[in-house]
């Protein structure tokens, strides 16, 4: 390197024709200073600036700063202050005022000043919370009255942000953000799919109970109509409706011109079954002759319970001499073996009243007829079969 007086002249050119150059060759802004009077001495932490009416015959002062400090604590600033982390009071101290023609301070920070501050009699500078960030403090001796100075010196300030100010820390907490989302992202579809499925197991459940529900209320509405329709002890057509069978028979009978043979039977002695053994065990009797009766019948043959102890038998398409035979063959299934009860077994006999259609009589009247058959069957000794007129 070659020494610095040896570049002055170049230097002092170079100022002149140019202004005030800083080593990388950019003009320095500064708003007081001239730039064909001044140049600039940088380093890395200190800078200088010389005016050139002086250069010959001043002696630079050695450097005005006495101490800086930080938050109460002293900060060295031969290379640069570096301060913090985060804000904090910045207080700089001048030393006494230097000898010579230079009789008056003024400084500034720049980055935080927008001009240049007198001194005065102050000796103290203090910045109270000082942002973090970079900035430089410029102080200057000059002559009372004029903008002309001495040395121009810089000292550079760093205040360091704390970590969660840090473009690192900004850009961690940026990357957590993110996985943050993501994972909740993840975890927001993992729980819509898990409602999803048992929103399906719950349509899927409540269809199967809708179905068992829908099997549930036929069934129900099945046995309400079999209760509706049937005699709720022996199982066969009640009263009412195997009136309207018969009807109906009748009316087919009618129109097709086939032979209707109604049978009307009567349990014998069966009071005496029920003031004997009890109701319960003449319940039982009722319900085993109505299950031998539908042993008995045909397919197309319909059995209902007239009331109490007597029972009507319907058999379409059957002559008056073939349902005399059927009449023995239901006599028979009843008489021939005893009916097994809570109280043992028991000698059950019936009766029964035979009544041929003519294909003119209204049921009413194949009824009546079927009666009086029974009634004479009881009266010839019970356990037998009696034709109508």
């Amino acid at each position: 390197m070659f020494p610095k007086f040896q570049m002055l002249p170049g230097i002092l050119l170079l100022s002149i024709l140019s202004g005030v150059l800083t080593p990388d060759g950019s003009a320095l802004d500064r708003p007081d200073v001239t730039k064909q009077d001044t140049l600039r001495l940088a380093s890395r932490a200190r800078s200088s600036r010389v005016h050139s009416a002086h250069r010959a015959t001043e002696t630079a002062p050695l450097s005005l700063i006495a101490q800086v400090r930080f938050n109460q604590q002293a900060v060295s600033f031969e290379h640069g202050v570096t301060a913090g982390p985060g804000a904090g009071n910045l207080e700089v101290q001048f030393a006494g005022p230097a000898s010579g023609t230079f009789d008056h301070l003024r400084y500034r920070l720049f980055g935080f000043d927008t001009d240049w501050k007198d001194a005065e009699n102050e000796r103290e500078i203090l910045y109270p919370h000082l942002a973090p960030g970079r900035y430089e403090f410029d102080f200057q001796q000059t002559k009372s009255g004029s903008s002309r100075g001495s040395v121009l010196e810089g000292i550079a300030i760093t205040v360091t942000p704390p970590y969660w100010q840090t473009g690192w820390f900004r850009s961690l907490c940026m990357i957590v953000l993110v996985l943050l989302i993501l994972a909740l992202h993840k975890l927001r579809v993992r729980y819509l799919l898990r409602q999803a499925r048992k929103l399906e197991e719950t349509v899927t459940q409540t269809k199967a109970e809708l179905t068992l529900a829908g099997r549930i209320a036929a069934d129900a509405q099945e046995a309400l109509k079999e209760q509706a329709l049937k005699d709720g002890l022996t199982g066969l057509w009640n009263r009412k409706t195997i009136f309207a069978m018969l009807e109906r028979e009748v009316c087919r009978a009618q129109r097709d011109r086939f032979p209707i043979t109604l049978l009307m039977l009567d349990l014998d002695h069966f009071k005496s079954i029920n003031d004997t053994y009890g109701h319960l065990t003449g319940d039982e009797v009722l319900r085993e002759a109505a299950n031998r009766l539908v042993e008995a019948m045909r397919s197309y043959d319909f059995a209902g319970r007239y009331g109490g102890e007597e029972f009507l038998v319907v058999l379409p398409s059957c002559p008056s001499h073939s349902g005399v035979h059927r009449a023995e063959d239901f006599r028979r299934a009843i008489a021939e073996r005893p009916v097994s009860t809570t109280r043992g077994l028991l000698p059950v006999t019936c009766s029964l009243g035979v009544a041929a259609y003519d294909n003119t009589m209204p049921p009413e009247e194949l009824i009546r007829r079927a009666d009086e058959a029974l009634y004479r069957a009881k009266h010839q000794g019970r356990n037998c079969v009696c034709a109508g007129n």
